[in-house]
């Protein structure tokens, strides 16, 4: 694997050797980072870890002393009466009755439910971040194409200018041939013709590499103008995971989080609820209700609720948590299995480039011989231009299938690392 990306290396540019100031480079690395960066949908992480903090500061207020004021006007039909007079007591209760009341009460033992809470918002957030960190890592994929893209573009114009320096030269030696009266006007000509169709491909490949460009910039949001595309070093020798560690797990592990925290959460409602309890009001009667005047009064106490309807659709409600975590762990368990699977076709893929490269470079070995004692016999006069023209593009053709190969490897290599999660 060293001597293939050696051999990229090889094919990079000619002019990255001159004695002028090198180009900025781009690294792929880098053009992943910006466009996770760059991705509108990446705000929504912040945005749900500042709704959760909201949600959790205002369960974490319900153990805050609650203050409440009520009034009450009515009038009755009827009221208590004495059934026998008492002498020197009157007892008349007035058919209209007013009260107003204000009441402070201090929750001491909540059953659970506010700690509950914070979990399963805690745990609903979590949900939320795994979808939207699943959906950037997709982004992964679409960002290495473009640029491995760029990267193949880059290889085919280099092979396009080895291939015009070639014609050029036999071009000039067709001349050279041709002022000697021994070859005719017709063989340059055909040289010519290459000559124009080399230069109507590279045309073609630049259009294509502005296109490819404008995407990673628009995905990026960076300008990428005179910078030069670098080919990532990676050894496939060295990609044997162990593990997977995709963002799809992650949520998964949050899933089966958040069915843990509404299983909790299923206790706290059969809990019974303590609250300490203050009022003071005004009111005609009071508490007194023998006197028929407006009096001040208050009461203290300690009150108990315990809603034990929850008990009826507790069993029920706890089956389909259960069911709804037998679920996620069996997607899981999907998930690994596709995933392996997977695996060995993208390692196939690898093995399959690696030996395609091998072969390459042996073909690419025997056009250069061929091609050069093309050139020379066709000097000699044994062969025809049409001869000659007809290896240098085979020679051409196998370069470029090398490169083609050679990109192949790479998004094999990549598709493999995202597959694991790397």
């Amino acid at each position: 694997m060293k001597r293939i990306f050696r051999n990229i290396i090889a094919v990079l540019p000619v002019f990255i050797l001159c004695l002028k100031p090198a180009a900025a480079q781009v690294t792929i690395d880098q053009c992943l980072k910006m466009a996770r960066e760059n991705y509108p949908q990446i705000r929504q992480l912040g945005l749900i870890d500042e709704a959760a903090q909201y949600d959790i500061a205002g369960t974490a207020k319900s153990w805050l002393p609650h203050f409440s004021i009520s009034g009450k006007a009515a009038y009755q039909s009827d009221v208590v009466e004495m059934p026998f007079d008492i002498p020197g007591f009157t007892f008349d209760l007035p058919h209209d009755q007013y009260s107003l009341v204000g009441e402070i009460s201090q929750t001491i033992w909540d059953g659970g439910t506010a700690g509950s809470q914070k979990k399963v918002t805690a745990s609903g957030a979590l949900v939320q971040k795994g979808q939207v960190e699943v959906s950037l890592y997709a982004l992964n994929q679409r960002v290495e194409q473009i640029y491995l893209g760029i990267l193949l573009i880059d290889g085919q114009l280099e092979q396009n200018s080895i291939l015009a320096g070639s014609l050029e030269r036999n071009a000039g030696h067709a001349q050279a041939c041709i002022d000697n009266g021994t070859a005719y006007r017709s063989d340059l000509e055909m040289i010519e013709v290459n000559i124009l169709n080399c230069e109507q491909q590279r045309q073609e490949l630049l259009k294509d590499r502005e296109a490819y460009i404008a995407m990673l910039e628009k995905l990026t949001g960076a300008q990428f103008g005179g910078q030069e595309f670098t080919v990532p070093d990676i050894d496939s020798e060295g990609l044997v995971p162990e593990t997977v560690t995709r963002p799809e797990l992650g949520l998964y592990d949050a899933q089966i989080m958040q069915q843990d925290a509404l299983k909790q959460q299923l206790n706290s409602k059969i809990s019974p609820k303590f609250s300490l309890s203050l009022q003071g009001g005004v009111g005609r009667p009071g508490l007194n209700i023998l006197k028929n005047t407006f009096q001040p009064y208050w009461t203290a106490g300690i009150k108990m609720s315990w809603d034990i309807g929850a008990l009826y659709t507790r069993r029920d409600e706890k089956r389909k948590i259960d069911a709804q975590t037998r679920k996620i762990e069996s997607d899981r368990e999907t998930f690994l299995f596709n995933t392996d699977i997977d695996v060995m076709q993208m390692k196939s893929e690898i093995a399959k480039a690696e030996d395609l490269l091998e072969k390459d470079r042996k073909i690419i070995l025997l056009r250069e011989s061929i091609r050069s004692a093309g050139e020379e016999q066709y000097r000699n006069g044994v062969i025809t231009m049409t001869d000659l023209m007809s290896r240098i593009d085979d020679e051409y053709d196998a370069k470029v299938a090398e490169s083609i190969h050679k990109i192949q490897l790479l998004m094999a290599i990549y598709n493999l690392k995202n597959c694991m999660g790397y």
